[in-house]
């Protein structure tokens, strides 16, 4: 069964530019992009679901048509599919404020002008955005994105919508599942299998809960996700920032951000740490936009060679 909804984004939206975004992101495997539509297969209110997003509007008079395709789509599921798709693209926020807070200096200004286009892309769901920063530590994006096809492969399934095969990421309950065994047999270290075995139980258990974290202050939700094992600070800023839409959360540790922000600025060297929390301070109110236009750039810099 198949239904539409039109989404209307606060303008200017460019979804085009989305789009080019996401292609370039190591981890989006499970979303699909075609010339004009994102597709991604999930979980909503118990159900397989296809996600299709395509633009019908301009980026000056945006206008979003999102098709909703599962067993059966009622009303209370194609409102969860739309606020889903507000929540991942950041529909509903007006990004004038924070073009003025970059406005006031040159060389963030330049990074952040790709604000006046498209807002930040939150990962699917916190749970995602959790595995993808446990795989991603100590390795680099294009390895991570290997080893999250792997537990794609172990433990998800796979929706078919008209003979056409989308996969699905597998539940937390799926993950805890997995035989340590056959993770260490594709290259999964033995401290990220038990890490993300670890989590996931602990997720089954209800002794992570999403709902709570994002209820939580910052730094409160921060220091509740530290107490699992294989959550540091980095890991943990990340899931709040890139998993719960944080808008103020600044993973200063992370080498890509500490790698810009060193080059942007001439440091002839990745800016350390401190070095990143204290320029992060002119972009109080919006650090974790701020990040992820600093990553943004590194993507735009590979794709130039």
């Amino acid at each position: 069964m198949t239904r539409e909804i039109e989404l209307s984004p606060v303008a200017p939206y460019d979804f085009m530019a989305a789009l080019a975004y996401l292609r370039g992101a190591h981890w989006a495997i499970l979303e699909r992009m075609t010339e004009t539509a994102y597709l991604r297969a999930l979980h909503l209110l118990g159900q397989a679901v296809l996600l299709e997003l395509r633009s019908e509007g301009t980026p000056a008079q945006p206008r979003l048509a999102l098709r909703v395709t599962a067993a059966a789509v009622d009303d209370a599921l194609l409102a969860a599919a739309a606020a889903h798709i507000r929540r991942v693209f950041t529909l509903d926020v007006d990004p004038t404020p924070f073009l003025a807070l970059a406005a006031r200096e040159p060389i963030f200004g330049a990074v952040a002008q790709d604000a006046a286009l498209f807002r930040p892309i939150i990962i699917a769901s916190p749970y995602e955005a959790l595995l993808w920063a446990i795989i991603g530590q100590q390795i680099n994006t294009t390895f991570a994105a290997t080893l999250k096809r792997v537990l794609v492969e172990l433990a998800g399934h796979t929706l078919v919508i008209d003979d056409e095969g989308f996969p699905l990421l597998p539940t937390p309950a799926e993950v805890a599942q997995i035989v340590p065994a056959a993770l260490r047999a594709r290259q999964f270290s033995g401290q990220k299998t038990a890490y993300v075995l670890g989590v996931s139980a602990a997720i089954v258990a209800g002794t992570l809960d999403f709902a709570q974290l994002a209820a939580l202050p910052a730094e409160d939700a921060i220091t509740a996700l530290m107490q699992h094992k294989g959550i540091g600070r980095w890991t943990a800023e990340c899931v709040l920032m890139r998993g719960l839409g944080a808008v103020d959360v600044l993973p200063a540790g992370d080498v890509g951000l500490r790698a810009a922000i060193g080059r942007a600025y001439a440091l002839g060297r990745h800016a350390s740490e401190t070095e990143v929390r204290e320029r992060a301070t002119a972009w109080a109110g919006w650090r974790g936009w701020a990040t992820f236009y600093w990553w943004r750039s590194l993507q735009l810099a590979r794709a130039m060679g």
